[in-house]
């Protein structure tokens, strides 16, 4: 059986409704998007097409098809991050209930005051160590078998530092913001310069009140 990449799965579907969304002429305009970035996203949808078909056949899957696909996630996820990011901030853009979510942008929303941020404390385990891709599950430390997230708790934060294996340990004030999960298991990619590195990992519950506290780091090996 071959062990996909949830991540990758689901950022194919997210990506092959927002590229051919954001390279059409009239919305390129309307959404500020300059003609250097509509030349990038078109070239994006067109290197991703390819290599994730080629990630997703058996016919195909392998050691080079896996370090094409994670590197261009680790590119495209970085780009497009900053392209949300500056469709949020442009004052002079209103954007449709329909393109908040194409491009998965979070609304700020005003906390309510009778849900409170998450209190549930974190853990996270790794669950599998595949080549360029680990899984992993974060749990409630109260419920550790409870399979979903905790009551009140909308996502599950990741937190990331990968160093050399001779390098020490970090503190939590090292990691960096990794990405956002909707579900209690969730896996990484990784590029293929990082085999052999160690992988720092920590998570923390999240809804639109606040986060809770972050669990303990873990290590896991990148192979």
């Amino acid at each position: 059986m071959i062990n996909y990449s949830r991540t990758l799965v689901f950022y194919n579907i997210y990506l092959s409704i927002m590229l051919p969304y954001a390279i059409v002429s009239a919305n390129a305009t309307r959404l500020g998007l300059t003609a250097q970035q509509v030349t990038d996203l078109t070239g994006f949808l067109a290197a991703w097409n390819t290599a994730y078909a080629n990630y997703i056949s058996p016919l195909t899957y392998g050691r080079l098809t896996t370090a094409q696909i994670n590197a261009l996630y680790k590119l495209y996820k970085a780009y497009c991050d900053g392209i949300k990011q500056q469709l949020k901030n442009n004052p002079a853009l209103s954007l449709s209930e329909l393109e908040y979510i194409i491009f998965d942008i979070h609304k700020n929303v005003i906390p309510r005051a009778h849900i409170p941020a998450p209190t549930a404390e974190a853990s996270v385990t790794l669950r599998a160590a595949n080549h360029l891709n680990n899984e992993y599950r974060a749990s409630d430390i109260a419920n550790p078998t409870k399979g979903g997230k905790p009551t009140d708790v909308k996502k599950v934060i990741v937190f990331l530092l990968v160093l050399p294996a001779d390098k020490p340990a970090p503190t939590h004030a090292d990691l960096n913001e990794e990405m956002e999960s909707g579900s209690m298991i969730f896996d990484i990619p990784f590029t293929e310069n990082l085999i052999g590195e160690i992988a720092y990992v920590a998570v923390c519950f999240a809804n639109d009140s606040g986060r809770g506290n972050m669990s303990a780091i873990i290590a896991s090996p990148i192979i």
